[in-house]
């Protein structure tokens, strides 16, 4: 009987430490949600590109080298360039349709408006708009 009570003892002990190292996780502050490696990451720019052709490869090497030449950009603080991924867990929720993401971090809504109209950007898009068919941009502010 006393073996049990401590091995039930042990357990809760485990459980409660468990819980409370995941409630500690996941309720920390804002500056912490909204950083990485405590850079603070006031503005993201979000872009999904879905190619006219998405199985021509050459289409897909060009707006590849295009987004990578955006990096050029002083005002881009962080960049990500991405292709979808999708597993069993999150299939239902997951849209894989797109051919690109881009995820570009700023340091405010005016550094991403000097990103919006910088030359660069500007014939980015003249030289690539003819091998998408959708793009869909999602902007947020840090809150």
């Amino acid at each position: 009987m006393e073996n049990s009570s401590r091995r039930e003892f042990l357990e809760k002990s485990t459980a409660a430490l468990v819980a409370g190292t995941v409630m500690t996780t996941l309720s920390s502050s804002e500056a912490e949600a909204n950083t990485v490696k405590g850079e603070v990451l006031p503005f993201v720019h979000h872009v999904f590109f879905w190619l006219k052709d998405p199985k021509n490869q050459q289409d897909h090497n060009k707006l590849l080298a295009g987004l990578r030449g955006l990096g050029k950009i002083k005002e881009i603080k962080m960049a990500h360039i991405g292709l979808p991924s999708i597993n069993d867990f999150d299939k239902p929720v997951t849209d894989a349709s797109y051919s690109f993401s881009v995820l570009l971090i700023f340091g405010s809504k005016s550094d991403e408006e000097k990103y919006l109209v910088h030359p660069l950007h500007k014939q980015f898009i003249e030289d690539h708009k003819n091998l998408w068919s959708k793009v869909v941009v999602y902007d947020s502010s840090v809150i």
